[in-house]
């Protein structure tokens, strides 16, 4: 038999963790009645280092745990915000639901820190009660993320549309602070029905990368290419171009970057040529450059030489072919100029000057840059007119001179 004097003789934590069942289960038994937040921190640092399916071990272990006797003890964990347990709390305690507890909950919302903030907003968004509606108005002006989306998700159960209309309303905003918070409210909230809203200020924002790795928390890469091929050839576009610099490569699985990249490769679209050569240099810069990859797990590391096998077994003529579909790209407005671009000058493609010459004379200041960038790789310079140049911002203009 399984004594708790046992588990007081290694940490709990471990037998929580560990393959013998018996062991665990007691273990877990110990940590709810304890709730020890020493204890749990160690949990919360372990957790991140476990697999997939000895985590769900440790949730379906504490889950047996809990009753109706003690599961208010995890209210006293709600100091410690830990990512793994964002749903896992609210879930639990939804399952013991009345009104004792949600006055409770309710407390904790509007008087608590942050992170006890957050599992409570967590809760409102399993029962969504709208006594609860305001205090969760009031929380979106907090910096704590995971507090914001959490407010955001409940707020979608209690169909606030006046508040979303107002994200919605801020999607328009130049700001690109301000329109990547719109997003991360819009997609938390949870409304396919603004996709298209979404992707137009995701292509012309600076931040588009960051935006696309938002988008995806709605609706994944694949949906949108088999539904909205147009709008999913831009999101994974996007996705793209973030990748290992400004959006984590550990998140090549969440991207669905294989599926996607399969599908682009039985689709003959001039979309789908740029994303492929696009995706190809990508993998390439990645598995050349030890920095980019070397602290990766096992798992990302094969996928990306998966990814490279894949766009690999493609025959030269195959990308000879691609690379020249670029050209439709290289005008004013297109969500895919700045790729189009960069390919242009990672392929040295001199038949492509006089589409870029045509965006010297563009209204967009940055796109007049870029363009005498790629002009400068081509070592085409000299067919720029300067006296027409139509550049005000003192900084770009420094920068066309030095290129010019």
């Amino acid at each position: 038999m399984f004594y708790n004097k046992n588990i007081m003789d290694k940490k709990i934590i471990e037998y929580l963790c560990a393959k013998d069942e018996q062991a665990a289960n007691a273990a877990a038994k110990e940590f709810i009645k304890n709730c020890n937040t020493e204890e749990f921190k160690t949990l919360c640092e372990k957790m991140e280092f476990l697999f997939d399916f000895v985590r769900e071990n440790v949730y379906k272990r504490l889950k047996s745990a809990i009753n109706e006797n003690n599961y208010k003890n995890i209210i006293n964990l709600f100091q410690i915000y830990s990512p793994y347990f964002d749903d896992f709390f609210p879930s639990v305690l939804a399952k013991y639901a009345n009104e004792n507890l949600t006055d409770e909950i309710l407390e904790l919302l509007n008087k608590g820190d942050d992170a006890k903030k957050t599992y409570c907003a967590g809760y409102f968004s399993k029962i969504p009660d709208t006594v609860a509606k305001q205090d969760l108005i009031n929380n979106l002006e907090t910096e704590f993320e995971p507090l914001f989306l959490n407010c955001a998700a409940a707020l979608s159960k209690m169909e606030a549309f006046e508040i979303a209309e107002k994200y919605k309303n801020d999607l328009k905003i130049k700001d690109d602070f301000v329109r990547l918070k719109a997003v991360k409210f819009l997609t938390a909230y949870g409304d396919k029905n603004i996709i298209k809203e979404l992707i137009e200020a995701m292509s012309d924002s600076g931040m588009s990368e960051n935006i696309a790795g938002e988008i995806v928390n709605l609706i994944s890469t694949v949906e949108l290419l088999e539904t909205d091929f147009y709008k999913g050839a831009i999101l994974f576009n996007n996705l793209i171009n973030g990748l290992g610099e400004i959006l984590p490569l550990n998140n090549i699985f969440y991207y669905e970057v294989y599926d996607a990249a399969t599908l682009l490769l039985e689709n003959n679209s001039s979309e789908s040529a740029l994303i492929l050569v696009n995706l190809k240099n990508k993998i390439s810069d990645l598995t050349e450059n030890d920095e980019y990859i070397f602290d990766l797990d096992k798992n990302t590391k094969n996928e990306i030489f998966e990814i490279k096998k894949l766009l690999l077994s493609k025959p030269q003529d195959f990308w000879t072919e691609k690379i020249q579909m670029i050209k439709p790209f290289i005008k004013d407005e297109s969500p895919f100029l700045e790729t189009a671009l960069e390919i242009v000058k990672k392929e040295k493609l001199e038949n492509c000057t006089d589409n870029i010459l045509q965006l010297v004379h563009s209204n967009n200041e940055t796109v007049i840059c870029e363009a005498i960038e790629t002009l400068k790789e081509l070592g085409k310079t000299g067919l720029v007119d300067k006296t027409k140049l139509n550049i005000k911002n003192e900084n770009i203009k420094a920068i066309v001179e030095q290129l010019i």
